[in-house]
């Protein structure tokens, strides 16, 4: 394999020039660029590549060391895999997976038109745009041979003329506002946005520099303000539930969990300085639903309770912190995913953006109390929406319909002599108190 300087020498040997020119938006002004043809085995993909970094992650936690494909030729197919493939697994000393419907249509598309547009790489051949097309380049070579695959247009650009910082947000501005290219996996979108963030000085945990800074992204990211606002309170509080769960930074342990983040932040958003003293109470609620793998519809739910009936709310953060009484983190708390429930990021739509992207199962937390906390929740949103309808007619009804399915086989007999009898018991007691209590209603109609 060829090294940075052997890359860079060959490029400026055998670079190719053409007579067509490329726009590129530069610091705040458009430029004309030069577009070259040059050898594909010239061209490394770039491991610090902004498409994939949480599934990166993923990869060189089970493979146990970190992805170098400009020494290894197993990691640059790695790399490949991760850019066009789904169901990703480790096959001996590389990440392998199934190639992905958008990966697909890239492949007919390119062999129909043609490149359309160039890449960009560094002098040494390093590309910082394109590297999804390039992957699929050295694909067709493996398979069909180099004839017809093997040089590309580029574009080259000098560090001298435009610094990282530069070429930085000009790689965000055009891969988070892409059209045909595969859209952005969840985490992968907002890590973008967290960096362009902290570019411009973002202050986390101020409300104020939040809104200034959404503000100056939302021509970058193509969103309204409040949307690129809505993501960045999603970044802050999926950093606290990571740093708190012991990983942080880890991101791949959260593949798939943006609009639960979201939500989250949504309410957090509005309770800031507004509770000061149950802040920490109200977001442990959250994580909790979370840890115990609930959607963000739930999140929703447990949002609207909020709003709507504090008091039981606050019943339900005792209910939760009573079940998570005897668990207590020893260390890091999340296990890694399973790749091919988080790193499944294919639908076979390519004009689906990161609002779009499916839900997965959430992280899964060692040791954590799932049934209970899920069950509390279950219970309490169950009440809050049972308190809310004004049809007693409907009501009494679904009462009859659960009480009717505990006397099936003997269920409810069952119910009482198992381990959890005696909380059978207490809410059988309450059941028939109630009954007591209201019997004389139907005595009088009588």
């Amino acid at each position: 394999m060829l090294n940075s300087a052997e890359r860079a020498h060959r490029i400026e040997q055998e670079k190719l020039t053409t007579d067509d020119k490329a726009r590129l938006w530069v610091q705040d002004q458009w430029r004309n660029y030069d577009v070259y043809r040059v050898p594909v085995d010239t061209l490394l993909l770039n491991v610090d590549n902004r498409r994939f970094r949480a599934e990166r992650m993923w990869a060189e936690a089970h493979l146990g060391r970190p992805l170098d494909p400009e020494n290894n030729p197993a990691d640059e197919l790695s790399i490949e895999s991760l850019l066009l493939d789904t169901s990703h697994r480790v096959e001996g000393d590389r990440i392998v997976g199934k190639p992905t419907g958008s990966s697909e249509a890239l492949k007919k598309d390119w062999i129909r038109r043609k490149q359309g547009s160039p890449l960009w790489i560094r002098p040494d051949g390093t590309v910082r745009n394109g590297n999804r097309r390039l992957s699929m380049i050295k694909r067709l070579q493996r398979e069909e041979g180099a004839d017809g695959w093997g040089w590309v247009d580029v574009i080259i650009l000098p560090i001298s003329k435009i610094n990282e910082a530069t070429l930085l947000e000009m790689e965000q501005k055009e891969q988070l506002t892409e059209d045909f290219k595969v859209r952005y996996n969840d985490i992968d979108y907002l890590l973008a946005l967290r960096e362009a963030a902290d570019n411009r000085g973002i202050e986390w945990y101020d409300p104020e520099s939040i809104e200034s800074v959404a503000g100056v992204l939302q021509n970058m990211a193509e969103k309204s303000k409040n949307e690129v606002q809505r993501d960045l309170y999603a970044v802050k509080y999926m950093d606290i539930f990571l740093d708190e769960s012991g990983h942080a930074g880890q991101y791949h342990k959260v593949l798939k969990t943006l609009e639960r983040f979201r939500d989250i932040g949504r309410m957090m958003q509005q309770i800031e300085g507004q509770y000061p003293l149950e802040e920490a109470e109200i977001l442990q609620t959250l994580f909790a639903a979370v840890r115990a793998g609930k959607g963000h519809l739930v999140i929703r739910d447990m949002r609207t309770m909020f709003k709507k009936d504090k008091p039981r709310f606050d019943r339900l953060s005792a209910a939760i912190l009573e079940a998570e009484s005897g668990w207590e983190p020893d260390g890091p708390s999340l296990s890694d995913p399973e790749p091919s429930a988080l790193l499944e990021n294919d639908t076979g739509d390519e004009e689906l953006d990161a609002d779009s992207e499916e839900e997965g199962p959430g992280p899964e937390v060692e040791n954590y109390p799932k049934d209970d906390v899920s069950s509390a929740i279950d219970l309490a949103i169950d009440s809050f929406k049972s308190s809310r309808q004004d049809n007693v007619v409907k009501v009494l009804q679904e009462v009859c319909n659960r009480l009717e399915a505990l006397g099936d086989r003997e269920r409810l007999s069952a119910a009482l002599a198992s381990d959890d009898g005696a909380l059978v018991r207490q809410s059988l007691t309450k059941v028939l108190q109630w009954a007591d209590d209201n019997r004389q209603l139907t005595d009088r109609l009588d």
